[in-house]
């Protein structure tokens, strides 16, 4: 019996998906700064915060540090006390210096009083120690510097907001004038139409009060021809006397109403 092959049909066959565990979420990193400014008196200075979780508020458990023994916990305290001169100098909103009394014993050296920083959001854990001899000195020598600075870095600050708040003002004042100047455009627009159609208007009127005028001196001239021959015929008939001829009143009276017109017609054309 003959050896059949079975022919079969090879398909491509995409991988189940594994259950994927649920991801943690992604925590960043602790970035703990600090410093112990000062043991004096029996109470414990100093200042601690997270660069990555600036509005955390840091816990601070103070010790103090034997030879030959466990540190000895001084207290508990967080590092929520507001200072200005943090704020300054960008350390958040200033609100991380800490302050705590201490009770040391009789050989205890303050010298050797530690600040053990935990961030409450991570868990990191950092230990700060006072500054030796040297960096107190540096510290004296430079805080006064550094104090100028940060008093001219707040005086920056001000003058800025100032600026920007004129410039807001100048702006805004800027906005008003455009807008007055534009309305000032349209009305002045619509007033001069309407100064041209009166001005229009005036001239219509003195040309046809022109017209009139010249009809009038016309019929003057042919009034003045036929009075003259009225006043030959007075003179012939020897009538005249002393009295003014009829010829010299009627054209006084004529004269006088034709410049009592033309004076109407030019106060109105100047008006």
């Amino acid at each position: 019996m003959p050896a059949t092959a079975t022919i079969v049909e090879l398909r491509e066959v995409a991988p189940q998906p594994a259950d994927t565990p649920a991801t943690d979420p992604v925590v960043i990193a602790a970035a703990i700064e600090g410093h112990i400014d000062a043991v004096q008196e029996g109470r414990v200075f100093g200042w601690a915060w997270d660069r990555a979780h600036p509005d955390d508020r840091l816990e601070v458990e103070l010790r103090l540090e034997r030879d030959g023994g466990a540190p000895l916990v001084l207290g508990r305290v967080l590092a929520d006390r507001p200072r200005a001169d943090l704020a300054a100098n960008g350390i958040g909103d200033g609100g991380h210096a800490f302050e705590a009394e201490t009770a040391l014993p009789e050989d205890g050296d303050p010298r050797r009083v530690v600040a053990v920083i935990r961030s409450p959001s991570t868990g990191a854990v950092e230990t700060f120690r006072q500054p030796d001899a040297e960096e107190q000195r540096l510290d004296r020598l430079l805080a006064p510097h550094l104090q100028r600075i940060a008093e001219r870095i707040d005086s920056v600050r001000r003058d800025q907001r100032q600026l920007a708040a004129a410039q807001q003002g100048v702006g805004r004042l800027l906005r008003d004038l455009n807008e007055g100047i534009a309305a000032d455009r349209a009305t002045g627009a619509q007033a001069g139409h309407a100064q041209a159609d009166r001005q229009e208007a005036l001239a219509e009127a003195v040309r046809e009060l022109t017209e009139r005028i010249g009809g009038l001196e016309v019929f003057l001239v042919r009034m003045d021809s036929t009075l003259r021959g009225f006043d030959s015929a007075i003179a012939d008939n020897g009538t005249k006397g002393n009295r003014p001829s009829a010829l010299a009143m009627l054209s006084g009276a004529a004269g006088a109403f034709v410049a009592t017109l033309s004076g109407f017609a030019l106060f109105h054309w100047m008006a």
